[in-house]
């Protein structure tokens, strides 16, 4: 079997041979998966700004909806991204054996693996982008802010589906994917600046919450209100983390084709 060749049109065969799949069921796989981020910027957003009123963020007071916008879109590319990559590729690998399948066409794994990686990271940018529109038409994200933060958006997207990716080569039950779930995604993303500034969390838990990689990409979102200082750090260490993810994804999900 080809293990590291590539070429774009057999990555490109496998995203659209997914892309066709979701097209059948598109509204009963994504409009209720979007809904979650939507719902919560509406109504924490209006729910809570009469008792929060303006949140102080790089030394400055920011309604509070604008300061939940950002915040969603980074959650919208989280769990599209993190639970395509974990749940479908999942099942796609061990129970429709679609991965196998793939592999006696003449493609190699790295294109499936690229294929599937870049269709999770796809509909993390969607969820991203959607959740963005709706904070545009709530005027709380400027449309000319949402079209240059695109290149963030992707860049979570594809950092957050390598890692779905990753636990769909770990775990041996698909029941064993909440397991990350409960213990990685939830806290990740209500103490990554998400809801509330990460400054009000005692130093301790603050320093942890920042190293999180969805910290970063909420702060990087948020540029229309300023970017903190270090933000070229923020973006490699996105980077970094994508790199890493990927590799030990690659890693884990090779053996588990011939077992």
């Amino acid at each position: 079997m080809k293990l590291i060749t590539a070429t774009p049109w057999g990555v490109y065969s496998v995203w659209w041979r997914h892309f066709q799949v979701y097209r059948s069921t598109w509204l009963v796989n994504f409009l209720p998966p979007i809904s979650e981020p939507i719902v919560y910027l509406l109504a924490f957003g209006y729910g809570l700004t009469p008792l929060v009123g303006d949140v102080e963020y790089l030394g400055q007071r920011v309604p509070y909806p604008q300061f939940l916008a950002a915040g969603m879109i980074a959650i919208g590319v989280l769990f599209q991204a993190f639970f395509e990559g974990a749940y479908s590729s999942f099942i796609r690998l061990n129970f429709q054996k679609t991965w196998q399948a793939l592999l006696t066409a003449p493609l190699s794994f790295t294109e499936v693996f690229l294929g599937d990686w870049f269709w999770a990271a796809t509909k993390g940018a969607i969820a991203g982008t959607l959740t963005g529109l709706v904070a545009v038409i709530a005027h709380l994200y400027d449309l000319s802010s949402l079209v240059l933060s695109l290149p963030l958006i992707v860049l979570g997207s594809l950092l957050f589906g390598a890692f779905g990716l990753l636990v769909a080569g770990v775990v041996n039950k698909v029941d064993q994917v909440n397991v990350p779930i409960f213990l990685i995604v939830i806290p990740m993303f209500t103490l990554s600046g998400t809801y509330f500034p990460r400054s009000t969390l005692p130093p301790l838990l603050e320093s942890i919450a920042n190293l999180l990689p969805l910290a970063a990409l909420v702060d990087l979102l948020r540029w229309p209100m300023g970017l903190p200082p270090q933000w070229p750090l923020l973006l490699l260490w996105l980077l970094g983390w994508m790199v890493v993810m990927a590799r030990l994804a690659a890693l884990r999900i090779y053996p588990r084709l011939f077992s």
